[in-house]
C-alpha cells in the first residue's frame, strides 16, 4: 500500500487512534477498507486497547468518501464485492466490543459520514460539515449509511438528507443527534481522546457487556431487549470486577 493512503494506528494509555491518512480528503481506497477490517479484527483482541477515536489525519479532513476514481473501473460484480466488504467492515467497527468515537473535522463526505456513524460517538470540530452527495451522481449510501443514518435521526430526516444530498454543518448536525459534542476549531481530536480515556478507565467487562446490549438490542423486538440486557447483567454479577468492589465496599463500611 502506498505511504500516502494507508491506515495509521497510534497508541496511548489504552486508547487507540485510528487514522484515515491519504491526503489531501482522506478519501477511503479498496486497500484502505481492506486493511481497516484487518485492524479492527486486531484491535478486537487485543486487551491493552480499551477505546478507540478513529480521525482523519493531518487534521483538516475527517473523510471525503470513497476514492472514486478507482470505483468507475469497476465491473458490476466487482462493486459488489467491494460494497460487501464494505458492510462488513463497518458492521465489524461497529460490533467491536470497545468503544468507538468519531473525531470529525472538515469534510466527513459519502462513505466517510458512514464511517463515522459507525462508531458510538461523534464529536465534530466547528469546521465539520457532514454530506451524503451520492444521489448528485445518480448512486445511493452503499455501506449501511441509509441504516444508522434513519436509526439515529429518523426516517424523515434521513430520507431529506440523502435525497437532497444538502450539506450538514456541525451545528445542524449536533441539533439532529448525528453529533453528541461541537466543539471549537482543533479541539474536537482532545475532547475525543480525553472521553476515551474515561471509557477505558471504566470496567472492562460492564463496558463490554453494556455496548453489546445496546448494539445487539437493536436487532431485537423491544420486549426481547430486556431479556438480553438481565442475561448481561446477571453474568457480570459474578466477575471479579464486580466482587472487587463489592469488597471494597464492604472495607469502607
Amino acid at each position: 500500500m502506498p505511504a500516502e493512503a494507508r491506515i495509521g494506528l497510534e497508541h496511548e494509555d489504552g486508547v487507540t487512534v485510528l487514522l484515515i491518512d491519504h491526503p489531501p480528503r482522506n478519501l477511503l481506497t479498496r486497500s484502505m477498507v481492506r486493511d481497516l477490517a484487518a485492524r479492527i479484527r486486531v484491535l478486537e483482541e487485543d486487551d491493552a486497547v480499551r477505546a478507540l477515536v478513529v480521525s482523519g489525519a493531518g487534521g483538516t479532513h475527517f473523510c471525503g468518501g470513497l476514492d472514486m476514481a478507482e470505483w468507475s473501473a469497476l465491473s458490476a460484480r466487482g462493486a459488489q464485492e467491494e460494497i460487501s466488504r464494505g458492510q462488513d467492515t463497518l458492521l465489524a467497527l461497529e460490533r467491536i466490543t470497545k468503544p468507538t468515537i468519531a473525531s470529525v473535522v472538515g469534510m466527513c463526505r459519502g462513505a466517510g459520514a458512514e464511517l463515522a456513524l459507525a462508531c458510538d460517538i461523534r464529536i465534530a470540530s466547528e469546521t465539520a460539515v457532514f454530506s451524503h452527495p451520492e444521489v448528485d451522481v445518480g448512486w445511493m449510501p452503499s455501506h449501511g449509511g441509509t441504516a444508522r443514518l434513519a436509526r439515529i435521526v429518523g426516517r424523515s430526516h434521513a430520507f431529506e438528507i440523502l435525497v437532497s444530498g444538502k450539506t450538514l454543518k456541525g451545528l445542524d448536525a449536533l441539533r439532529l443527534g448525528i453529533v453528541n459534542h461541537l466543539t471549537p476549531p482543533d479541539q474536537a481530536l482532545g475532547l475525543a481522546k480525553d472521553l476515551a480515556r474515561i471509557f477505558a478507565s471504566k470496567p472492562r467487562a460492564a463496558v463490554r457487556a453494556i455496548k453489546r446490549t445496546l448494539v445487539e438490542g437493536d436487532e431485537k423486538p423491544y420486549r426481547n431487549r430486556f431479556l438480553l440486557e438481565s442475561q448481561h447483567a446477571v453474568q457480570l454479577l459474578g466477575g471479579e470486577e464486580y466482587k472487587a468492589a463489592l469488597s471494597r465496599a464492604r472495607e469502607t463500611k
